[in-house]
């Protein structure tokens, strides 16, 4: 890599791939994937975007079918979303609303396949109702 490159830094890197800033620093440190420190920072070059190592940290992307229905009507009970779908319709982020999941503060089953469901009455719940996109 030559002085005249455009590099990215490990947060530019890390946005543009969606794999954290430190999954991305122990990647570099381990040699998946090449950059070079430049006054104590690292300097990726952006072709590293499409290494194999990246590509399969990623994995594939999903498309918005994967996600399960986004509902406009009115919310009813016995419904339930996939985190990501719950994400979407919210100001939460997909590890916000896992993490609320793990502690209770939502409620939610797994389905069969081990996603995580939110139960559509959290919705209704006053104390959320300020997170629900317009």
């Amino acid at each position: 890599m030559t002085d005249n490159d455009r590099t990215l830094t490990t947060a530019e890197f890390s946005q543009m791939s969606g794999i954290t800033i430190s999954t991305t620093t122990r990647m570099l440190r381990q040699g998946k994937i090449h950059g070079e420190k430049r006054i104590g920072k690292w300097a990726i070059n952006p072709s590293e975007l499409q290494h194999p190592a990246v590509v399969a940290q990623t994995g594939p992307k999903k498309s918005s079918a994967d996600l399960g229905p986004i509902v406009d009507a009115p919310v009813t009970a016995g419904k339930s979303y996939h985190v990501e779908t719950f994400a979407k319709m919210t100001y939460l982020t997909e590890h916000g609303v896992r993490r609320w999941l793990r502690t209770g503060r939502l409620s939610g089953s797994i389905d069969g396949a081990g996603k995580g469901l939110v139960d559509a009455t959290n919705l209704d719940r006053p104390e959320f109702k300020h997170l629900i996109r317009q």
